[in-house]
């Protein structure tokens, strides 16, 4: 009785975890307190190879949300085989919208000492419209307000540069910065950016008591500190960790929804 019991509990929370992949979350930020300004939709850690979110689904959430720019913050293949389904999934949703994007650990992974390869699949991305910013600043205009996207490489297996990247801004304008990594705002002198999206984290994706998840598989600094998702200050910048879309090394989430955010910047 106590083997059934066991069995139909551990089936039961696998069905949960593989359900909560596909269980999609809206989260929201307002930093202007009016609803007005810059409206960004931020997407992150698609891993298109492992992912219960499907590009038709945020096609739709676009649709709906009709943000002003779109920015994403790497991590979409885990190999060059996994190029052609991350574009055919990019321009699902991309298609026709302002969409910036830098690269994360995996995608550099993938191509490892492939450069070659690695400038074909920029080219291939910038042919559907889409800006990768690698170290360089783009800026977005509304409302005759100008801001500054900022782009930082990953911190693992890119190299941020971040005085280069910061040379296109315009001083009077908000800084608003991607990367994959967040442990990168630790490298930043405060407060010349003031906002910052990123993921590599995954909300911890499969939660366990006392940060067990962040202590065993990860290294990085901002876990060691407690920092792990949500919206967080460090360094008097602004970071938004989100939990990503897709998963990494297994299928699963536990407490930890796959998540969109939709932000204001005045």
């Amino acid at each position: 009785m106590a083997l059934a019991i066991v069995l139909v509990v551990t089936a039961a929370l696998y069905a949960y975890m593989v359900f909560e992949t596909r269980w999609l979350k809206i989260e929201r930020l307002d930093f202007s307190k009016k609803g007005t300004g810059l409206r960004i939709m931020h997407l992150t850690d698609l891993h298109v190879y492992m992912t219960g979110i499907s590009a038709e689904r945020i096609r739709k959430a676009v649709i709906a949300e009709d943000p002003d720019v779109i920015l994403i913050t790497g991590d979409y293949i885990n190999d060059p085989l996994h190029a052609a389904k991350f574009l055919r999934y990019l321009q699902t949703f991309a298609r026709g919208r302002r969409t910036m994007l830098c690269f994360g650990n995996h995608d550099y992974k993938a191509f490892g000492s492939n450069t070659e390869g690695l400038r074909d699949f920029i080219r291939e991305i910038e042919a559907l419209g889409v800006e990768v910013l690698i170290n360089r600043t783009a800026i977005v205009e509304k409302d005759g307000r100008k801001y500054n996207i900022i782009g930082f490489d990953d911190l693992r297996r890119g190299h941020p540069d971040i005085d280069r990247a910061m040379e296109g801004c315009i001083q009077d304008a908000p800084k608003i910065a991607i990367t994959h990594n967040p442990d990168l705002v630790l490298s930043i002198p405060g407060k010349i950016v003031d906002y910052m999206f990123a993921g590599h984290f995954h909300g911890g994706q499969i939660w366990m008591p006392f940060n067990l998840e962040f202590a065993i598989l990860r290294d990085d600094q901002l876990c060691r500190m407690g920092i792990t998702r949500g919206l967080q200050r460090v360094n008097g910048i602004k970071v938004y960790l989100n939990r990503g879309l897709g998963n990494g090394v297994v299928p699963l989430r536990f407490l930890s929804r796959p998540e969109i955010l939709i932000c204001t910047i005045p």
